[in-house]
């Protein structure tokens, strides 16, 4: 009897209603501020408007990127019969991401990595944490990130489930100093 592989999907799932009303908010705002340029252009084409057209575009871009934060859901789908992987970002009915040679794996890992964030760049950091990463461990010492969260476990179950449907070991390397093999 032939055994065949499930395929492994790997999904955020869905954003939260707050997060899509605010990524909605500001695609409004995008769509008003690049309205306005396009208005603006029309109107009246002098270098002074022209400088002001710059500017609400350039505003309509940070207005879109948050947008796209807000917005965004990163999948990961393994299918295991062919032996690929691709990583999809998905916003909206749009899509993108390619399938990838799945290489041999040599393992999965959860690893705990620090984060800082410094603002205004003048090098003191305005907050810090951990972020623990599912890494899927693959050619000895190359590695691939599939998963990130703010709780580790949460991480650790993302990396058991993937663990046990691609048949390979997990490490826990949440605690950098005590990083041990977890029975599966």
């Amino acid at each position: 009897m032939e055994k065949t592989l499930d395929n492994v999907i790997i999904s955020e799932g869905r954003r939260p209603f707050w997060q899509t009303i605010i990524a909605a908010l500001f695609y409004t705002v995008t769509a008003g501020l690049l309205l306005m340029a396009v208005i603006a252009f029309f109107l009246e084409l002098s270098m002074e408007t022209l400088k002001g057209i710059i500017g609400i575009v350039s505003l309509s871009i940070v207005t879109f990127a948050y947008a796209l934060k807000f917005s965004a859901i990163n999948n990961v789908y393994f299918d295991l019969e062919n032996r690929k992987y691709k990583k999809e970002i998905v916003v909206g009915p749009f899509k993108t991401g390619k399938w990838i040679e799945l290489p041999e794996i040599d393992y999965i890992s959860v690893f705990r990595q620090g984060w800082s964030k410094d603002s205004d760049g003048d090098g003191r950091t305005d907050s810090s944490g951990y972020v623990y990463d599912v890494n899927v461990w693959h050619n000895t010492s190359k590695h691939f990130t599939i998963y990130s969260n703010g709780y580790p476990e949460a991480s650790l179950e993302m990396g058991r489930q993937l663990a046990v449907k691609l048949n390979t070991d997990l490490l826990d390397a949440t605690d950098p100093f005590n990083k041990e093999w977890v029975d599966l």
